[in-house]
């Protein structure tokens, strides 16, 4: 059995947080919007849908995360994610609003940017892994060709002469 490596798991962990807070976010955003004193301010529905966008779309890089075997993917949705979370925050800091609406818009980019820094720490770590196993097996058997080749010129015009 393989073992994983330390980034492998972290983007696996970061998935499985993603999916579990992406559904949060969902069930969390339409509760703000439904319930029956609800003051549906700019800043509120902004931050609403927006959570609804990066839930779903949260969910989706969870599943990557998980099942994908290509890391361009994961960092892209992560990055996805991470400019789709900083909306709202500039959102308010345009809007002018208190101290208690940006805490939360701060808290809601923490898990893009550990999603997106699990997905680069696993790409990173995968690179020289791949770098040693190419060029082992191609320098392994160029080598003798060549020898085998110089070899047989020699002895071919040498036979050719005679």
């Amino acid at each position: 059995m393989q073992q994983k490596t330390r980034a492998a798991s972290f983007l696996y962990v970061m998935s499985w947080i993603y999916l579990v807070l992406a559904l949060g976010m969902i069930g969390l955003a339409f509760y703000n919007l439904t319930r029956a004193d609800v003051q549906l301010t700019f800043a509120g529905v902004t931050d609403a849908v927006f959570l609804i966008i990066g839930g779903v779309l949260g969910f989706l890089a969870g599943i990557f995360g998980l099942v994908s075997k290509q890391l361009k993917r994961c960092r892209i949705m992560g990055l996805v994610l991470l400019l789709i979370a900083a909306v709202p925050l500039a959102i308010n800091l345009l809007a002018g609003l208190t101290f208690q609406a940006y805490w939360k818009n701060i808290a809601v980019m923490i898990l893009p940017f550990l999603y997106l820094l699990a997905a680069l720490l696993k790409r990173s770590e995968k690179k020289p892994i791949e770098t040693q196993a190419t060029e082992q097996p191609v320098s392994t058997p160029v080598e003798p060709k060549r020898a085998e080749q110089a070899d047989s010129k020699p002895q071919d015009e040498s036979g050719a002469k005679e």
